[in-house]
């Protein structure tokens, strides 16, 4: 199995498209904390390379131009998750669900899987989430209102939910 990837340049940093002939397997920034653990399990499964265009990462590098802009409140990219447990994929699918600009706490997620005292198995899976920005990890913060933690920076975290207009406590 191949999948191809890109460099994409953000206001926030690089970050680095995985894909196949389908859809957007992977997006996050090169210096997130858990970027080589996610490039390691897609070289576990296929072989990557480095190219220069492909459809689905212009597609995606349109569409965070636009989202960076204030243009763009849905991706339609579409994705596709090639590892983590069902579990894992069960939280980021709830994540996608969450409309923009809105907050929610890990307590919210556990519950909208049907798993509500699973809070800290959702909170370690949403730290491993394959597709920064569009599952939005950074819409979820702590149950006292505070930021939590973010695998690609706290600066990062503050600067999404500014930008979508969001609120939190320091």
């Amino acid at each position: 199995m191949y999948f191809y990837y890109q460099h994409i340049q953000t206001p926030l940093g690089r970050m680095t498209a995985v894909v196949n002939e389908h859809a957007l397997l992977s997006l996050s920034f090169t210096d997130s904390k858990d970027y080589h653990t996610a490039w390691d399990k897609l070289q576990r499964q296929g072989t990557l390379i480095q190219i220069s265009t492909h459809p689905i990462i212009n597609q995606i590098a349109l569409e965070l131009e636009a989202y960076f802009h204030g243009a763009c409140q849905q991706f339609k990219t579409p994705v596709d998750y090639v590892i983590g447990t069902p579990f894992q994929q069960d939280v980021w699918r709830a994540l996608q669900q969450l409309p923009y600009g809105e907050q929610v706490n890990y307590s919210a997620i556990a519950e909208a899987i049907g798993k509500p005292k699973s809070v800290r198995a959702v909170s370690t899976a949403i730290g491993l989430n394959p597709l920064s920005i569009i599952v939005p990890c950074h819409r979820v913060l702590r149950k006292d209102g505070r930021l939590g933690g973010f695998n690609s920076g706290l600066h990062r975290k503050k600067y999404l939910l500014t930008l979508e207009g969001g609120r939190w406590h320091e």
